[in-house]
């Protein structure tokens, strides 16, 4: 009886909201905006025509017009700004990974594993100026070459390092963006995976051929053969260094997630590594006096000990499932806004148009000028301390300068990062190191390093501060600016701009030091830095208004 009544009152309700429905929507010859009944006259007009949507279709129309609307002049509005979507939005730019982001204890596992791989290269030439006396000393003593033409043994090794970073860049990206083509496929219980075209089989074969490198530099005993081994050792360290300092976007997320602190911690290879091979070389040097073959083959055998705890621990995560609103690599929500219209076919991009559209990005330029600059006054702090010291006559302590300016690095590339990661922003960061390394060669460095040994060391620990935050904050910057899928792409394109401030940077001081004396060299160093702080302002007035100090942009 219950159920019955039950069944009775659904069925009135069931009456009751059909003639709600009638009585809300009229009959079908009423007028569907106003409810006015059609004359018998209109009907006649057009007999067949279709009944006319109702208030609630209508609703819904009006519902995705309003959405497409504001849709369109939220994107519209990021074109003509430069900012990115509403963040409130649902966005598909997100790609999914074998891993989630920033999450569990296996992020941080690739730290350890990219500063293992940074402490042989760019620790070794944080303490590479260290060979210019000793090889013009013991290895060419019987060649009639300066120390200017040595320095240019040296900037090898800094030039193809950066310029076959664009390759290494480029290659490491598309290998990752198999990997988790091959991933997915496995996961869909496909085919398994190919080792042969993966990223770990060119971190292994570039870290091989850069231990190879040094076996040939130990046994060179000319000129002629010192250069053709540092052009291997150049070539091959390209592909460690970018994998070292891009692998970590990959794990964690940017802007407070970590990345920025993740990166300082892997760029420190360099100054702990600094520290380690100045004291390294100098025990060497001074225990195999002329015997060059004897000290390079065991820095060979401590190199390889890092690359192999490196190879361990380095892994990559890739994506899995690329966002649907993209075919191919993630575009700038501006660009994504702009391309929204055109067919699924122009949306599959090639190498070529990825690397035409971050060449023409507008952001690309600035960047890539700033990071000239701070590579130019790295390279020539690595390569010319000891030179400097010498000159100004204090050739007994050109170790203990080197060691001094890489404790000064170990601060600048982590306090920095860790402003950057919580409060300021790479940028930002970015402009403040900047303004404080000029200030440091305009108030202590250049009145007062060539007379007193106080201020020189006090100039070389906050010089170390300074030029050690550049690289990891460099990074940061690009992180800002292109995908964690893109972004080796980014940094080996601009560092292989960067490449031929690194050729020419210690020549050019070595060259200032013959023949002007020191203090034209901090002048000189000085008005690099201020090109530097001007092309990071541009580059920061461009991104302003962003979000969270310099909000993600990224460009494919």
């Amino acid at each position: 009886m219950a159920a019955k009544d039950g069944a009775t009152m659904r069925r009135s309700g069931s009456h009751r909201s059909q003639d709600q429905s009638e009585m809300a929507c009229g009959n079908d010859d009423a007028n569907p905006i106003t409810g006015t009944p059609l004359s018998n006259a209109t009907k006649e007009k057009n007999p067949e025509a279709p009944a006319p949507p109702s208030p609630t279709d209508l609703d819904v129309e009006a519902t995705k017009t309003a959405t497409i609307t504001v849709t369109a002049a939220s994107s519209k509005e990021s074109i003509s700004s430069g900012n990115p979507a509403d963040p409130e939005i649902p966005s598909t730019s997100t790609p999914t990974r074998e891993h989630p982001l920033s999450q569990g204890w296996r992020p941080w596992l690739v730290v350890p594993g990219g500063f293992f791989l940074t402490v042989p290269t760019y620790g070794l030439l944080s303490a590479i100026g260290l060979f210019l006396p000793y090889w013009h000393d013991h290895v060419v003593a019987d060649e009639p070459h300066t120390e200017a033409d040595i320095a240019w043994i040296l900037s090898v090794f800094s030039f193809l390092d950066n310029v076959f970073a664009a390759p290494a860049g480029i290659i490491f990206d598309r290998l990752c963006e198999r990997e988790g083509k091959t991933a997915a496929e496995v996961g869909k219980g496909k085919s398994g995976i190919n080792w042969l075209a993966s990223p770990r089989l060119l971190l292994v074969a570039g870290r091989a051929a850069y231990l190879v490198g040094f076996v040939g530099l130990a046994c060179s005993d000319t000129y002629d053969a010192l250069v053709g081994s540092m052009v291997v050792v150049g070539v091959s360290a390209a592909t460690p260094t970018t994998i070292a300092y891009t692998v970590a976007s990959q794990w964690f997320e940017p802007q407070g997630g970590g990345l920025d602190l993740a990166t300082g911690l892997i760029s420190l290879g360099a100054p702990l590594g600094g520290i380690f091979f100045s004291l390294a070389l100098h025990a060497l040097f001074t225990h195999f006096g002329s015997g060059w073959r004897s000290a390079g083959l065991v820095l060979t055998a401590v190199l390889a000990s890092f690359v192999v705890v490196a190879c361990c621990l380095v892994r990559t995560n890739p994506v899995l499932q690329q966002p649907s609103s993209s075919a191919g690599l993630p575009l700038r929500p501006a660009d994504a806004a702009r391309e929204a219209g055109r067919g699924a076919s122009e949306s599959v991009r090639t190498l070529g148009q990825d690397i035409v559209r971050m060449l023409r990005s507008i952001e690309f330029w600035p960047i890539t000028c700033a990071i000239v600059v701070y590579e130019l006054v790295l390279i020539i702090q690595w390569g010319t301390i000891p030179l400097y010291a010498v000159t100004v006559g204090a050739s007994s302590e050109q170790f203990y300068l080197m060691l001094s300016h890489n404790v000064g690095a170990i601060v600048g590339r982590t306090v920095p990062l860790w402003l950057s990661d919580r409060f300021l922003g790479p940028l930002n960061t970015t402009l403040v190191m900047n303004l404080f390394t000029l200030l440091v060669v305009l108030a202590i460095w250049l009145p007062l390093g060539a007379a007193s040994m106080v201020a020189l060391y006090a100039a070389v620990v906050l010089m170390g501060i300074g030029t050690g935050s550049f690289v990891p904050l460099g990074v940061g910057c690009m992180n800002v600016l292109a995908t964690p899928e893109t972004v080796a792409t980014w940094f080996g394109l601009i560092y292989g701009v960067a490449a031929f401030a690194a050729l020419v940077g210690n020549p050019i001081s070595a060259a200032i030091l013959a023949r002007y004396q020191s203090d034209w060299l901090m002048a000189f160093l000085a008005g690099v830095l201020f090109l530097g702080m001007i092309s990071a302002a541009a580059l920061r007035w461009r991104l302003r208004g962003r979000a969270s100090k310099v909000a993600r942009v990224s460009s494919g």
